[in-house]
């Protein structure tokens, strides 16, 4: 009997803070799976790529911002039934541009205690846990 091993699939994943303290968060398009979620921007780590090199492309792909200051914060693996997901989540404390949904997505800035209004992918309830208990951001 062999075991196949699900691929696994690493993320940078952007915890976008807004000067007032709310957080973006965007909606996922009809054409993704798991359309009309909500999330936190981020996308998948290419091959050659640093988190950060890949943290600053997704959002400047994704909302167009310019990343300018980031820090590692968490990571948390989440398994899907084909895959594995690796999220690598920085805090996202200073950036350039205005946040908008390059992708036909929403985007909202929320405040922290409002976040659990939203429906969120699976895979960010631990974010959304970390967030509640680390309140001071």
């Amino acid at each position: 009997m062999s075991s196949l091993k699900q691929p696994v699939v690493n993320v940078a994943v952007g915890i976008i803070f807004h000067p007032c303290g709310d957080i973006l968060i965007s909606q996922r398009p009809s054409d993704k799976s798991y359309s009309g979620y909500w999330e936190f921007p981020g996308g998948k780590i290419e091959k050659d790529e640093s988190i950060f090199e890949a943290l600053q492309r997704e959002l400047l792909e994704e909302v167009g911002i310019q990343v300018v200051k980031a820090e590692a914060w968490l990571e948390l693996d989440y398994s899907h039934t084909d895959r594995n997901v690796f999220l690598h989540i920085w805090r996202v404390t200073q950036f350039s541009g205005e946040p908008t949904g390059l992708e036909s997505q929403l985007v909202h800035w929320v405040p922290l205690h409002q976040l659990n209004q939203f429906l969120f992918l699976p895979g960010n309830a631990s974010i959304l846990e970390q967030l509640q208990l680390h309140h001071e951001f």
